[in-house]
């Protein structure tokens, strides 16, 4: 039996601590690495937007960039077909601090390069590419959903100025990026236009920028300044144009009269816009009173917008021309409706103080002073203003051999008599005249002539042959007396053979007056001629006989 001292003792082996091989260490570190990339690359990535465009035209994935002020703040990361199929969804990453763009009236577009009558843009995009425009908005809601615009916004949101709408009735030469001049000075631009609900006018959003935009006022004017604006005057001729690219382009302009308003003008507030700069700073009148003239002559070259005239002063202006035909008498006329604005018929006193010769223009003493102007001889009258184009114009003049007449205050508005027009009365003369050439019996006056001098012919051969009874008397008296007789019977026939060779068919008499009949008929018919040419063509008195076409 074994000695259990001679036995081995039992330790306690302590277990070893586990360690890592050398050869994992590598591995383990890179794994932290981009655990820790991965992480940061998470937390610093932006949003993921939607953008919808109508087209994919210059969106590549992974190339578009998304630029704000030119800085980089995103990229397209994805581009695919809509599910309506109208156009194309197109997915991007921003940048995170790019998160605080993206608000409700954030407005994303395609910049490419484009060239359009008044400017040229994305010229720098046919080598670097098209890229995508962002444009941050004003609103404090968050939106990842946008809708991308056709075309680049006209002006920024963060341009300092304000927006106004002017209304016209056409549009004309005038788009998106139209130039906005103030004193020749480029102060804005028209950023879009729509139709009203009637479609019947136009609202023309415009832009104008800061400081430019305290000088629009509450009574500021808006014109068309597009292409040149030529006045023939007094002065000469009168060229007005903005600038070469309101020429070429179009263009508008505004000024406020020196007496208007300073009030500035709130954002959004509608303007008229006018077709020219001297429509735009007529004299606005607070009075304006509404007549009719009624025409029995033609009033071709006449037409709405004409001046009323006094003496050289425009008073008003013609609204419209209608036709006035009553069928009992068959008379037929023409009415005239005009515009009275008798507040530039102004009087002043001789202490300075300018009065107007009439408080209320209704009233009846308003009426009397009219009625006694209309008793002086105050007559409506079409007058040529253009010799060349043969406009005409309405002319409120006096004429002291008018036939007496009263304005008829009975109708609305009241009827002022007029006065037949100086070239309608040249014509109405030449016609006269003609016509009573026409009517001369020149031919019954020649014969009748004839009979005449020959009733005379016969008349001395009877003499002829009492003298020859009488030859064969003694008495002396007698003789004396036949003597006187012969002589005198000698004469007569001399005078009678001088009117025969006058009245000769060969005579010179005969010819030079039925050439001076012939060169007379031949006047009548020019006078005839003239007459009728002067009412088609009144501008002929300066431009000459029109060329006929064939």
């Amino acid at each position: 039996m074994t000695d259990p001292a001679a036995l081995p003792q039992a330790t306690v082996d302590t277990p070893r601590r586990f360690r890592i091989p050398l050869v994992w260490i590598i591995p383990l570190v890179a794994l932290l690495i981009g655990l820790f990339l991965a992480a940061r690359s998470y937390y610093e990535q932006g949003p993921l937007i939607t953008i919808t465009f109508k087209t994919g035209a210059g969106l590549e994935p992974g190339k578009t960039r998304i630029k704000y002020k030119d800085v980089d703040v995103g990229q397209i990361t994805g581009v695919a077909l809509a599910e309506d199929g109208a156009g194309v969804v197109a997915t991007a990453r921003l940048a995170r601090e790019a998160a605080r763009l993206l608000v409700d009236d954030t407005r994303f577009w395609v910049v490419s390069a484009q060239v359009s009558g008044s400017s040229v843009s994305g010229l720098g995009t046919l080598l670097s590419g098209a890229y995508v425009g962002l444009d941050v908005g004003k609103s404090t809601e968050d939106r990842r959903h946008f809708k991308g615009l056709d075309t680049p916004p006209a002006v920024n949101f963060d341009v300092p100025g304000k927006s106004f709408v002017l209304q016209a009735e056409t549009l004309g030469s005038l788009s998106a990026g139209t130039p906005i001049y103030f004193r020749r000075i480029e102060a804005g631009q028209v950023t879009g236009f729509k139709l009203d609900e009637s479609g019947k006018r136009l609202d023309v959003q415009i832009f104008i920028k800061a400081p430019y935009d305290r000088f629009v006022t509450t009574n500021s004017r808006f014109w068309n300044a597009g292409g040149v604006d030529v006045k023939i005057g007094a002065d000469g001729v009168q060229v007005n144009t903005e600038s070469m690219g309101a020429i070429l382009a179009g263009g508008v302009a505004f000024q406020t009269p020196e007496d208007g308003s300073a009030e500035p003008a709130p954002a959004n507030h509608a303007f008229t816009l006018f077709a020219s700069r001297a429509e735009a700073l007529k004299q606005a009148n607070s009075v304006v009173l509404n007549y009719t003239l009624r025409f029995d002559e033609s009033v071709r070259g006449l037409s709405v917008g004409a001046p009323v005239d006094f003496r050289g002063i425009q008073v008003g202006e013609v609204t419209a021309i209608n036709p006035d035909f009553h069928p009992r008498t068959a008379d037929l006329g023409l009415l005239v409706d005009v515009k009275i604005y008798p507040g530039r018929m102004r009087a002043r006193n001789r202490d300075g103080k300018v009065t107007f010769f009439g408080k209320d223009y209704q009233d009846k003493d308003f009426r009397a002073f009219v009625d006694q102007l209309v008793v002086k001889g105050l007559r409506g009258q079409l007058r040529s203003g253009n010799l060349v184009t043969g406009q005409l114009y309405v002319a409120l003049d006096f004429f002291p051999a008018a036939q007496p007449v009263k304005v008829d205050w009975s109708r609305n508005p009241p009827l002022i008599p007029t006065q037949r027009g100086s070239l309608d009365e040249l014509q109405t003369t030449l016609l006269r005249i003609v016509a009573r050439i026409d009517k001369l019996p020149l031919d019954t006056i020649g014969r009748d002539t004839s009979k005449a001098i020959a009733g005379l012919g016969r008349t001395i051969d009877e003499a002829e042959r009492l003298v020859k009874r009488l030859d064969g008397l003694t008495s002396g008296d007698v003789r004396e007396t036949v003597v006187e007789a012969r002589s005198a019977i000698t004469e007569t026939r001399a005078a009678i053979a001088d009117a025969r060779k006058l009245l000769a068919t060969d005579a010179p008499l005969q010819q030079d007056m039925r050439a001076s009949l012939q060169e007379l008929s031949r006047a009548a018919q020019a006078l005839r001629h003239l007459a009728d040419t002067l009412d088609r063509h009144p501008e002929a008195l300066l431009r000459g006989k029109p060329e006929e076409k064939p």
